[in-house]
């Protein structure tokens, strides 16, 4: 009886030592659009390929936001935190005049155990398109 105990508590030890550790990740989103709704919403969660990386829903359609607070909400469905938000300034020249302008990027947390878990909720066009 005292072998099958040993050999209870030995697995269990194993199994816990197995179990990654969780750790944080991170993300970014904003939006190219200047007033509400804002639009389109583009998403950098450190995919190697960030072409076509706004949000659509499940039919690969784009998803129009009425504000930040709604995406924020939405991704936080699954896990994610704001951690800080920021206005960056922008700018570009059209017909040798200067455009400035600017745009607000927030960025977000999560606690994950496997990269596989970064993606869950979110789907991107380029995704959409690599799964068609």
């Amino acid at each position: 009886m005292k072998k099958f105990s040993t050999l209870i508590v030995a697995m269990m030890l194993t199994l816990s030592a197995m179990a990654q550790e969780p750790y944080k990740v991170y993300c970014s989103i904003w939006s190219t659009a200047s007033s509400n709704p804002i639009g389109y919403v583009y998403i950098d969660y450190g995919q190697e390929n960030s072409n076509r990386n706004w949000l659509v829903d499940e039919d690969g359609k784009g998803i129009g936001y009425n504000s930040f607070i709604q995406v924020i909400n939405y991704l936080a469905r699954y896990g994610w935190a704001l951690e800080n938000n920021m206005v960056i300034p922008t700018f570009s020249i059209l017909d040798d005049k200067r455009m400035n302008g600017s745009k607000q990027l927030f960025v977000l947390s999560k606690w994950v155990t496997s990269d596989e878990e970064i993606t869950e909720g979110i789907y991107t066009r380029q995704m959409y398109l690599n799964n068609k």
